[in-house]
């Protein structure tokens, strides 16, 4: 993919008989106060009525009210957290950057029209890079997963001006050259540090949007330190 190059290297019922409702009826005709009474009378027993012929009232020791255990601990343990309910911002990261955001997310966030397709970094002395280009024809968005070297060398280096990004991850900074092109944020998260980036033009007067993509790329790396 043509990309600018960053900063970074890289879920029975038991029908009483027919007789045994209209005994009910007929008791409940008999009571005095008519409907009142019904009304205000309490739960129905009838699931726990004693067996024909058993003699055994209900509750007893040997009644099977009284026999039956209880349901296992088990029924009704909490389930094992999924990811849908892991916190964000604990180390849980994606293995695949590229999950991290939609096209229309990517959209909202650069400013311009997409598709915008995820790509990901090439490796770096044969060994995988953890990020994503989501990057159309015109402009692209990046987040890799970088060295803090590469972080503390930026906050010596004369060539650049690194200003602290209150409320990203554990800490962030807004890199960019001192002329204010290029702008880059870095923060880190759960230990690692990742580098954030967006072009809106990648034509030959695109510095012009630096102070756009400066806002974009803050705004984006505050989205991106909740998930990873």
């Amino acid at each position: 993919m043509d990309r600018r190059t960053p900063i970074t290297p890289g879920r029975r019922y038991t029908w009483l008989p027919a007789l045994a409702l209209a005994a009910v009826a007929v008791a409940g005709c008999s009571s005095s106060g008519g409907g009142s009474t019904a009304a205000s009378a309490p739960p129905s027993t009838a699931g726990s009525a004693t067996a024909p012929g058993t003699g055994t009232a209900p509750g007893t020791p040997n009644s099977p009210a009284a026999t039956t255990p209880a349901a296992p601990p088990s029924a009704t343990a909490t389930p094992a957290p999924t990811a849908a309910t892991t916190p964000a911002g604990t180390g849980k990261r994606p293995a695949d950057a590229c999950t991290l955001l939609t096209s229309m997310q990517v959209v909202a966030a650069v400013g311009t029209s997409g598709p915008f397709n995820g790509t990901h970094p090439d490796k770096v002395d044969g060994k995988e890079v953890w990020g994503c280009t989501w990057g159309s024809r015109q402009s692209y968005a990046h987040i890799q997963e970088t060295s803090p070297s590469v972080l503390a060398g930026l906050k010596t280096n004369p060539e650049f001006t690194v200003a602290p990004l209150p409320g990203v991850g554990q800490e962030a900074y807004l890199v960019q050259r001192k002329n204010g092109i290029r702008p880059e944020v870095f923060f880190v998260s759960d230990g690692h540090v990742y580098s954030v980036e967006v072009v809106k033009d990648r034509g030959p007067n695109d510095d012009a949007n630096a102070p756009a993509e400066a806002a974009a790329a803050s705004g984006l790396a505050l989205a991106l330190s909740k998930l990873v």
